[in-house]
C-alpha cells in the first residue's frame, strides 16, 4: 500500500466505525492489519470478526440479549483503537511528521525510567542550588538546569506520542501528576502531552487521566488545565465519547465535584470567545493601534510642558486641557474599548505577540505549553541571574498568557539595557497598582479559576493558529461547532438557563447568528425562564441571519404578550418589508408611528415604503414632515430631492440637490441625479459637466459610472429621455475610446 492508500483505507474504516457498519470496517481494518502483519492485532481482529458473527447469528435466531448495545460499544471501540494501531504501525517506519519521529527517537525508553531519571536530575539541580560552593557558578547551575529541561521534553514527547496508553504507564503518570513528586510546571507538561496525544489519536485511557486529574489533583492550575484539554477531547471525538459507557460513568461521578460546573462553563464561554479572536486581531491590528499609532506626533506636542518635558500621563489630572484634548483626539475612546475587550476576556494581545514566536524557543513542541516560571533557563538566559526580579514581575502581570510571557522575556534579551530597565520599572508599577486594588477587594476563587482557565485557552490558541507543524493535529479550535452544549456527555452541565443566555448573547455580538439561534431557541422551552422577551431575541438572531420568516414567528409571538412594543412592531415591519409584503410592513410603521409620533427615523422609513409602493407624492409628504421635525440634520434632502424628481417638479428637485452640494457632503450618487434633473430640464450641456463630476468622485471609474447610469434607464425614459441619448451620454461624458 502507498501512504495515500494507507490514509484513504484508514479514514474509510473509521467513517464505517462511526456508521456502526462493522462488517464493511472490519474488511477495510483487515486489510491495513494484514499489510501491517503483525500477529498480536491479527489475533485481536479475529476475535472481534468472531464476537460479531455470534451477535449477528444470534439476532438472527430472535435471542433476546439484554447486553447487545454494550457488547457491540465494545466491538466498535477496539475496532477504532485496532485501526489507529495499523494506520501508525504501517507509517511509523517512514512518516515525516514529528508524531511518527518522536516515537522513533524514544522507541526504546520506558516512561519510568524517564520520569526515574528526570527526579535524579532535580535532585542534583537542588544541590547544585544549594551547595555553597556552586552558589556562585551560575554556568554549573544553568548547566544542571538544562538537563532537567531536556528531560522535561523529553517526558513530554514520551507521553504524547505513546498510543495506546499501557495501563502500567497509566498507572505511572497518575502518581506523577496527581501527587507530588513532580513540579507543577512539569505535571502541567504532562497533562498538555496527553491532550497532544488525544489530538492525534483517541486513547480512552488518556482522557479518563485527564478526568481523573480534574478530581485528584490539589494544584488549580493542573486541575484547571486537564479538565479543558478533557472538554476538548469530548469536542474533537463526540462519537466516540459519547458512546463509551466509562466515560459517562467517570462524568456522572464529577457531576458532585465542588466547582466542577462553573469550571465547565467558565471553559464553554472562553472556547466561545476563542472563535472570535481572528476578528479581535484584526480590530486591534488594523484600527485600534494604528489609530493611536498616527496621533503619536500630536500626543507627544500636546503633552509637553513651557520647558518642553514630556508630561507623565500619570499625571494627567494635573491640566484638565489634557484629558480634554485626549477625549477629543479620540484617544481616550481607543483606550476605553481596548480595556472593555479586555475586560470581556477577549484575546486582545495576539496582535502583538503573533510575530514573536519566532525565537528558538518555540522550535520546541512542548514549550508552547509550558507555564511560565522565572527559573527557566530561557528567562535567566535572556534577563540575566541580576534581574529575577523583572521575571517574577512578568510571571504575575495580569492579562497576558504564559506563551506571551515567554515571547516578553526572548524579546527583553534583545533590548539596551536602558529600555529593559524602564520597561522594568513600568510593569512594577503596573503591578502595583493591579495589586493595591485587588488588597482592597475580598478573595475571589472563582475569579482566579477563570483566570487560570482563560489563559490556559489562549495559549492552546497560539499552538493550534501559530505553530509551525500545527496541521499535523486536529484543528480543535477551527472548529465551527466548538460548542459543548451539542456535546451529550456534557449536555446535563452545559445546558443550564444563565449558561445558554450568556453564550447566546455573545454569539450574537460576535455574528455568530446560528449559534445564538441555537442557544436562544434551548431556552425557549426551559422551565426557568419566563422572560417573553427571548422570543425577541430568537427573532433578532433570525432577523440578522437573513431569515425572515423565522423571525417574523418569534416576534409575532412576542407580539401576543406584548402589544405596544414599539421596537417589536418596527422589527415586525422590517420583515414584512424585507418578505416583499409592503402593505402589512407600512401597516406596522404607521402602528409604530402612533406610538412614537416624533421618532425621524421612522417618519422616513415611512416614506421609503411609500416610494417602494410607487406612491410618491404620499412618501414626499413623509420627507417634508421628517426634514421639519429634524432641524439642522439633513437626512431627508435627498429623498425629497429624489421623490420631486420622479413627479417632474424640477426645479424644487434641482433646489435641493443644490442644497446637498453647498451645505452637506455630496456623493457621486447625488451628482449622478442631479445631472439627471440638468437633462430632463433640456440643459444637456451642464448635465454632462455634472455626470463628469460624479465620474470623478467614482475615481474615473467608467464601468462603475456606466452601470449606475443605466440603472436609472426607467426613470429617464420616463421623463423624455430616449434611449439613443441614454446611450451617447456616458460615451460623451467618459470620453468616446473609454470601453464599456
Amino acid at each position: 500500500m502507498t501512504i495515500q492508500e494507507i490514509e484513504n483505507t484508514h479514514r474509510q474504516a473509521t467513517q464505517c466505525i462511526n456508521d456502526a457498519e462493522v462488517s464493511d470496517a472490519l474488511a477495510l481494518v483487515s486489510d491495513l492489519v494484514n499489510q501491517l502483519g503483525r500477529g498480536d492485532l491479527n489475533d485481536e481482529l479475529e476475535r472481534l470478526r468472531i464476537s460479531y458473527t455470534f451477535m449477528l447469528k444470534y439476532l438472527e435466531q430472535g435471542v433476546m440479549d439484554p447486553q447487545r448495545d454494550e457488547i457491540l460499544s465494545g466491538i466498535r471501540q477496539s475496532l477504532y483503537t485496532l485501526n489507529d494501531q495499523s494506520y501508525i504501525g504501517l507509517l511509523d517506519a517512514t512518516s515525516p511528521e514529528v508524531f511518527y519521529v518522536r516515537r522513533r527517537e524514544l522507541a526504546g525508553s520506558s516512561l519510568v525510567n524517564i520520569v526515574e531519571k528526570y527526579r535524579e536530575t532535580l535532585k542534583e539541580l537542588s544541590l547544585v542550588q544549594i551547595s555553597p560552593e556552586q552558589q556562585g557558578d551560575s554556568h554549573v547551575i544553568l548547566s544542571r538546569l538544562r538537563q532537567a529541561e531536556e528531560l522535561e521534553t523529553k517526558l513530554f514527547n514520551r507521553v504524547w506520542s505513546t498510543f495506546p496508553m499501557s495501563s502500567d504507564d497509566a498507572g505511572t503518570l497518575k502518581l506523577c501528576i496527581t501527587g507530588d513528586i513532580l513540579p507543577v510546571h512539569t505535571r502541567c507538561l504532562i497533562v498538555s502531552a496527553l491532550f497532544l496525544g488525544l489530538m492525534k489519536f483517541y486513547d480512552e485511557n488518556k482522557l479518563l487521566i485527564l478526568l481523573e486529574t480534574y478530581s485528584l489533583s490539589d494544584d488549580l492550575q493542573v486541575q484547571l488545565r486537564a479538565l479543558t484539554c478533557a472538554m476538548l477531547t469530548l469536542l474533537a471525538h463526540r462519537k466516540r465519547t459519547s458512546s463509551s459507557k466509562s466515560i459517562q460513568t467517570r462524568l456522572a461521578t464529577m457531576l458532585d465535584t465542588p466547582d466542577f460546573n462553573h469550571d465547565v462553563w467558565s471553559i464553554q464561554v472562553q472556547l466561545a470567545r476563542s472563535r472570535n479572536t481572528e476578528n479581535v486581531k484584526q480590530r486591534v491590528r488594523n484600527d485600534l493601534i494604528p489609530n493611536i499609532m498616527k496621533m503619536r506626533p500630536d500626543i507627544i506636542d500636546k503633552l509637553k510642558d513651557k520647558d518642553s518635558q514630556i508630561i507623565d500621563l500619570s499625571d494627567i489630572e494635573a491640566n484638565p486641557e489634557w484629558q480634554d484634548w485626549l477625549d477629543q483626539s479620540g484617544i481616550t475612546k481607543r483606550i476605553e474599548e481596548f480595556n472593555e475587550m479586555q475586560l470581556e476576556g477577549s484575546d486582545v494581545f495576539i496582535a502583538t505577540f503573533a510575530h514573536l514566536k519566532t525565537f528558538p524557543f518555540f522550535k520546541t513542541l512542548s514549550n508552547w505549553f509550558l507555564p511560565f516560571y522565572a527559573a527557566h533557563s530561557s528567562v535567566v538566559e535572556n534577563l540575566g541571574a541580576s534581574k529575577m526580579n523583572l521575571a517574577e514581575v512578568i510571571q504575575h502581570a495580569p492579562y497576558l498568557c504564559n506563551s506571551d510571557k515567554y515571547s516578553f522575556c526572548l524579546s527583553l534579551g534583545a533590548l539596551p539595557e536602558s529600555q529593559r530597565t524602564m520597561m522594568s520599572a513600568q510593569l512594577e508599577e503596573q503591578n502595583a497598582a493591579l495589586n493595591e486594588a485587588k488588597q482592597s477587594e475580598l478573595p475571589d476563587e472563582r475569579k482566579r479559576r477563570v483566570s487560570v482557565i482563560n489563559a490556559f485557552v489562549q495559549d492552546l490558541y497560539r499552538f493550534f493558529k501559530l505553530f509551525s507543524r500545527r496541521r499535523e493535529f486536529i484543528a480543535i479550535m477551527d472548529d465551527p461547532g466548538l460548542d459543548m452544549t451539542d456535546c451529550l456527555p456534557l449536555a446535563q452541565v452545559t445546558r443550564d438557563a444563565h449558561v445558554l443566555e450568556l453564550l447566546g448573547a455573545l454569539y450574537f455580538k460576535n455574528a455568530f447568528y446560528d449559534d445564538a439561534i441555537k442557544c436562544f431557541t434551548r431556552l425557549e422551552g426551559m422551565d426557568e425562564v419566563t422572560d417573553g422577551h427571548i422570543y425577541q431575541k430568537i427573532g433578532f438572531a433570525y432577523q440578522n441571519a437573513g431569515k425572515m420568516s423565522q423571525a417574523l414567528n418569534y416576534y409575532k409571538r412576542y407580539e401576543l404578550l406584548h402589544e405596544e412594543d414599539v421596537w417589536n412592531i418596527r422589527h415586525i415591519a422590517a420583515c414584512y418589508r424585507s418578505l416583499g409584503k409592503t402593505e402589512k410592513a407600512l401597516e406596522y410603521y404607521k402602528r409604530a408611528d402612533a406610538l412614537s409620533p416624533d421618532n425621524v427615523s421612522l417618519t422616513l422609513t415611512i416614506g421609503h415604503v411609500l416610494l417602494e409602493q410607487n406612491r410618491t407624492s404620499e412618501a414626499l409628504q413623509q420627507y417634508f414632515k421628517a426634514d421639519l421635525m429634524e432641524g439642522s440634520k439633513h437626512r431627508a434632502w435627498r429623498p425629497i430631492a429624489w421623490c420631486s424628481f420622479l413627479l417632474s417638479d424640477y426645479d424644487r428637485a434641482l433646489d435641493y440637490y443644490d442644497r446637498i452640494e453647498r451645505d452637506d457632503k455630496p456623493t457621486a450618487q447625488d451628482m449622478l441625479n442631479r445631472g439627471h434633473v440638468l437633462l430632463c430640464q433640456g440643459r444637456t450641456e451642464e448635465a454632462i459637466g455634472t455626470y463628469r463630476q460624479s465620474l470623478a468622485m467614482m475615481d474615473g471609474d467608467a464601468k462603475a459610472f456606466r452601470a449606475t447610469f443605466k440603472g436609472d434607464a426607467m426613470e429617464l425614459r420616463l421623463h423624455g429621455v430616449s434611449t439613443v441619448d441614454q446611450a451617447l451620454i456616458p460615451d460623451a461624458v467618459c470620453g468616446e475610446t473609454s470601453q464599456p
